[in-house]
């Protein structure tokens, strides 16, 4: 069974709600009309399996996040407000809330972001927004941006704007902390993974780490802005 049918038949048997029908047509126009754009994939994830990467309950997403935020918290200047890039259901977004005064978590998904309010509703410094990277129409500097294994879900092409986008959301004394790595899953050219080399570009490397963890390795670049 192909994965319309699949699809199909899962939302007639009332195993998906309905809207994952919209979901999975506007994803697949965007794929014929080679957009880059995709937050239909995502939609259409998040609504079948609220945690599909686990990280709830994933220990090695637990040890990562908390090196990370080690790594950040060594090399930040300030602690008002920080921002993650792709939050998803807001599981590091809560570790966050605890070390920043104001916390903002951003995803293409308009899915994952009512995930993650209706699980942070005890952290009144945190707030969620659906945001496209390239343009992020936030308010505001941030003293820290994190960009979490996100960066290689965007095809090359949005380069500049996405590093013109941090600049604006960047405080004169701020930190971006890029962390890279293989995605989960064989999906090819669909992932550029090159985002160390582009924003080394535009700002500075304080800090990089390679970290070998046997499960999956990754490293953890943080930049900040040019004398």
């Amino acid at each position: 069974m192909t994965g319309a049918l699949r699809l199909l038949a899962d939302t007639l048997a009332q195993k998906t709600p309905p809207r994952a029908l919209l979901y999975g047509l506007l994803n697949k126009l965007n794929y014929l009309m080679k957009t880059g754009n995709r937050r239909y994939e995502f939609e259409r994830l998040y609504l079948e399996a609220e945690d599909p990467w686990n990280y709830r309950t994933s220990p090695y997403e637990d040890a990562k996040y908390r090196h990370v935020l080690e790594r950040a918290l060594a090399w930040r200047r300030g602690r008002g407000r920080a921002l993650e890039i792709g939050c998803s259901i807001g599981v590091f977004s809560r570790m966050l809330a605890g070390e920043f005064n104001e916390v903002t978590g951003v995803d293409l998904s308009m899915e994952a972001i009512v995930i993650a309010r209706a699980q942070n509703l005890q952290a009144p410094n945190l707030t969620f927004q659906r945001a496209d990277v390239s343009a992020l129409n936030l308010h505001g500097a941030f003293d820290v941006i994190f960009c979490a294994e996100v960066l290689y879900y965007l095809p090359r092409r949005t380069g500049a704007a996405v590093c013109a986008a941090l600049d604006r959301r960047l405080a004169p004394d701020g930190v971006i902390v890029l962390v890279s790595g293989q995605p989960n899953g064989s999906e090819g050219d669909l992932h550029f993974d090159d985002w160390k080399q582009l924003l080394q570009a535009q700002f500075k490397p304080l800090f990089s780490e390679a970290v070998a963890d046997p499960l999956r390795p990754y490293e953890v670049t943080i930049f900040g802005r040019f004398d």
